[in-house]
């Protein structure tokens, strides 16, 4: 339940952002202010003149792309990492022993040259972690926590597995 609220808070906190920075973008500010505004009093017209300077628009691109994220910073535990001639091979054995193991668990086999890794877990907090690696370590005595994006949608399906 603690961690469907986590997911809640987590998403909330990501979408707000999302929609005050759509509102905001520069591309309909811009266009609000193209429009001259008619004062029906006076029968005058005003018009705005905006300069953009280069910094500012990069700025607000790198905002934009940056709220768009569909993933949010978290734990996952490392049970293998190696990059021998059989690590792919030593890998799926490891994934295959684990989802067996624990089938609640997410798991994952990550690539990146020249290592390979399983990863488990999709924990918001590192207690989440420590409790999680607490569950493992008795069976991969080597695993660690590590740092990892998270995806949304892997919570989301780590919350209907429970």
């Amino acid at each position: 339940m603690i961690r469907i609220l986590k997911l809640a808070v987590a998403a909330a906190l990501l979408v707000l952002p999302v929609t005050a920075a759509r509102a905001q973008r520069i591309g309909n500010f811009k266009q609000k202010l193209a429009v001259p505004a008619v004062n029906d009093s006076l029968h005058t017209t005003s018009r705005v003149v905006v300069t953009e300077y280069g910094s500012a628009a990069t700025a607000v691109r790198q905002a934009d792309t940056a709220v768009q994220s569909d993933a949010v910073n978290g734990f996952r535990i490392v049970i293998f990492f190696d990059n021998g001639s059989t690590a792919r091979a030593d890998a799926e054995a490891t994934i295959t022993a684990f989802n067996s193991m624990y089938p609640d668990v997410h798991s994952q086999i990550d690539y990146e040259n020249p290592y390979f890794k399983v990863l488990v877990g999709s924990c918001l907090t590192s207690e989440e972690a420590i409790v999680l690696l607490g569950r493992v370590r008795n069976d991969f005595p080597k695993a660690y926590i590590t740092r990892e994006s998270i995806k949304f949608s892997e919570l989301v399906q780590a919350n209907e597995e429970f």
